[in-house]
């Protein structure tokens, strides 16, 4: 396992089961449930039910294999550590710096979305400029609650991962009385068609989308409580959680908006249908809360990565300090800045376009770690074993992730943008080394 470098004073283990469970659910359910729904009715029809059960099937694969990763280390870094100590230095570079980047990224894109939505609920706070300053009020705010201290920033993150999965779940159970016999059958009749078409995989892709973020649950293990037994478990409940709750939500639609495809709010519309104007708006307030859920997870999430490519010699040595309140204070100070000033200056259409490209490197290592950690610490304590053995699994998860990037048709740009980020990171490498004077990434490993 990794040690913490220069003498670093150990975080206290301050996250519960519950707020790592929270921490989950708030990654995976996000903005996208509000935006793709009606994308994906419009591709696939209701296949694009029988779309999301297929993606969540292969992301629960990915998820087991960070269970069983997950259950043998206590440090920060996540997918970033496994294909670190299954890999080495080189492999590990490429994951934590493409998780910190598009960790960052998200973080500022959100922020700026969730300044728009203000902006649209409260005219007064309406316009770019305006939209810009109430994304970094909300990066400073959440950044500040984490650099007091852990528990303050999960805190945060489970009341508003309460309160965005309370509207939809209520939306959920009252739509089922509403659910039409005929859904099932269309299911069966219409994914003819959409497998032929290339629209069950165009569906596909948007629904990993929306499963994504899981993940997120494994980073900060330094701060928790039992990681070896509690982390597994939330990766997989908050798959499990958020797929019931946009299959059920993607049955009312089907059956309440049959023209659900066509809507460019589908989920205040259903809410307007079934509890009036007044539900509508509470959806579209649900709406905001969600995005301001992510950007809490990502202001606990995101400084970790800073942290640990720090102790792992890929960043300055300084920015592994924590603060008095035994937080990752340098960490939350980068990733603030850096947030900020995307969210200010930066067109995002580029970046966020390495996002899938940032998934698959994490998915494909870290399902691929399995077996190569079996075998390389073969008497490593483990909480948690994949099922089936060290390949089963393992190399189907793999699988997934290949057949997850190639749905999702990355172009020639989004390749070029991932090799200049990947190619900035580099150079922060190898000037840390200079600076360092010894070995790049020479971190302790155990």
């Amino acid at each position: 396992m990794t040690e913490p470098s220069g003498g670093r004073a150990v975080e206290a283990r301050a996250l519960s089961r519950f707020d790592l469970l929270a921490l989950g659910v708030n990654g995976v359910v996000g903005s996208g449930v509000y935006l793709l729904l009606g994308p994906m009715a419009e591709k696939a029809g209701a296949a694009s039910i029988l779309a999301t059960v297929a993606c969540a099937g292969m992301c629960l694969l990915v998820a087991l294999c960070f269970a069983e990763l997950s259950s043998m280390f206590r440090e920060d870094g996540g997918a970033y550590v496994y294909g670190r100590a299954a890999f080495g230095k080189t492999v590990g570079f490429v994951v934590g710096w493409m998780s910190l980047v598009e960790g960052v990224v998200a973080f500022a894109a959100v922020a700026v979305g969730f300044g728009a939505a203000l902006g649209a609920l409260v005219p007064a706070l309406a316009g770019s400029g305006k939209s810009a300053a109430s994304a970094v009020v909300l990066i400073a705010g959440f950044s500040a609650l984490n650099y007091r201290g852990v528990k303050a920033g999960a805190r945060t993150v489970d009341l508003l991962s309460v309160l965005k999965v309370l509207p939809l779940l209520v939306l959920a159970l009252v739509g089922l009385a509403h659910l039409s016999p005929a859904v099932l059958p269309a299911i069966l009749k219409e994914t003819r068609h959409p497998l032929h078409a290339g629209g069950f995989g165009e569906a596909t892709f948007l629904a990993a989308f929306m499963l994504s973020g899981f993940e997120y649950t494994a980073v900060p293990a330094g701060a928790a409580r039992n990681p070896e037994r509690a982390i597994p478990r939330a990766l997989v409940a908050s798959l499990l959680i958020a797929t019931a709750l946009y299959v059920v939500l993607q049955g009312v639609l089907l059956s309440v908006l049959p023209d659900v495809g066509r809507s460019a709010q589908p989920l205040p519309e259903l809410a307007t249908r079934l509890f009036g104007p007044l539900g509508g708006r509470v959806m579209a307030l649900a709406a905001i809360v969600s995005m301001a859920g992510f950007c809490a997870g990502s202001a606990l999430v995101g400084p970790r990565y800073v942290t640990a490519l720090a102790e792992g010699g890929y960043l300055p040595a300084g920015l592994s300090a924590q603060s008095r309140f035994k937080t990752p204070g340098r960490g939350i100070f980068v990733s603030a800045v850096t947030a900020s000033l995307l969210a200010v200056f930066v067109n995002f259409d580029a970046l966020v376009d390495i996002g899938t490209l940032a998934l698959f490197a994490q998915y494909l290592p870290a399902s691929l770690a399995v077996p190569v950690l079996r075998w390389k610490r073969p008497q490593a304590p483990r909480g948690v074993c994949v099922p089936g053995g060290p390949y089963g699994v393992p190399i189907l998860a793999a699988a997934a992730s290949v057949a997850l990037l190639m749905v999702s048709h990355p172009q020639l740009a989004e390749w070029k943008v991932a090799g200049v980020v990947l190619g900035l990171g580099a150079v922060v490498w190898g000037l840390t080394v200079l600076s360092r004077g010894h070995r790049p990434g020479s971190g302790h490993l155990r």
